[in-house]
């Protein structure tokens, strides 16, 4: 039994080893400005590079989920993209430099215009590092806590339903 606990732990190490970036908050907040917006949201993160190599550019792909669990698409809509269908996913980029073992905050303002709850669910990141190197990184069911410790729970994503 002890053997077993240990290579628990052990395995836990390794993956959070191999983790470059990990995002403690990953989700949107209400932003609306003098409440002329009712919907618009922001993406608001909090991560820090726990890798051993500095970061150019940090990737998110992820989508707008609704309480039913199917991927949404914004309600931005105007100009000459009237008549555009919108995608469901979306990319947070994050530009650097990101240094080892250093924690950053970042929000984009105006992501996501949705009138009812949704949240900010990844599935993909992509790292880009300073020498020129990329890595992409699925989310999974297994390594979301190690990428994204902040998220309570896995989603499994509907992305040919809902709006």
């Amino acid at each position: 039994m002890k053997k077993i606990f240990i290579f628990c732990i052990f395995l836990s190490l390794i993956s959070c080893i191999n983790a470059q970036v990990s995002f403690s908050k990953f989700k949107f907040k209400k932003d609306s400005p003098f409440g002329c917006c009712p919907g618009r949201k922001m993406t608001d993160t909090k991560f820090k590079i726990t890798g051993y190599k500095d970061i150019k550019y940090i990737r998110v792909f992820y989508y707008g989920v609704n309480q039913v669990g199917d991927a949404v698409s914004s309600d931005i809509v105007g100009g000459v993209n009237a008549n555009v269908k919108h995608t469901k996913y979306y990319i947070l980029d994050l530009t650097g430099p990101f240094i080892c073992g250093k924690s950053y905050s970042r929000w984009a303002s105006g992501t996501f215009i949705y009138p009812m709850k949704v949240t900010a669910f990844p599935y993909m990141i992509k790292i880009i590092y300073m020498n020129g190197e990329e890595e992409n990184v699925d989310i999974t069911e297994k390594n979301l806590k190690t990428y994204f410790p902040g998220i309570k729970e896995w989603i499994n994503v509907n992305t040919t339903d809902g709006y």
